[in-house]
């Protein structure tokens, strides 16, 4: 009985940490409007097939000084729908200028902490109802 207890709880509190993690990091990027200078491109293979992948680069004003910045990771080149001189919403972290997200690639929590939290409280929930059910 303990074993499922425990193991609840500590879903629970390694998810709820993940979860505050999220939101501390997330807390000091700062929106700004930044211009698409183009993309990085990369090719990399899916199977049998070679498929290319880009990574946009923008141009930001960071107080007087122009910042060029590559998003933080590669998408596929038919899923970006940013062109060359387009003025995007981004999110920079003061600590590392150089890598941005799009502003709607930020999340309220971690989709993964809040997964454990929900996944710890229904093991304990399922465990409880066994024990009042099946004894």
């Amino acid at each position: 009985m303990a074993f499922f207890i425990t193991l609840g709880a500590l879903l629970i509190l390694i998810g709820a940490l993940i979860c505050r993690s999220y939101r501390i990091k997330y807390a000091r990027y700062k929106g700004i409007t930044a211009e698409v200078l183009g993309y990085r491109s990369d090719f990399r293979m899916h199977g049998d097939e070679e498929v290319e992948y880009y990574c946009v680069v923008v141009n930001y004003n960071n107080n007087g000084e122009d910042v060029r910045a590559d998003h933080d990771g590669y998408v596929p080149a038919d899923t970006v729908t940013v062109q060359r001189g387009d003025s995007v919403s981004v999110r920079i972290d003061p600590m590392v200028p150089d890598k941005f997200l799009f502003t709607d690639e930020i999340k309220g929590t971690s989709s993964f902490g809040s997964g454990l939290v929900i996944g710890g409280a229904l093991t304990v929930v399922f465990h409880l109802l066994s024990e009042l059910l099946f004894k």
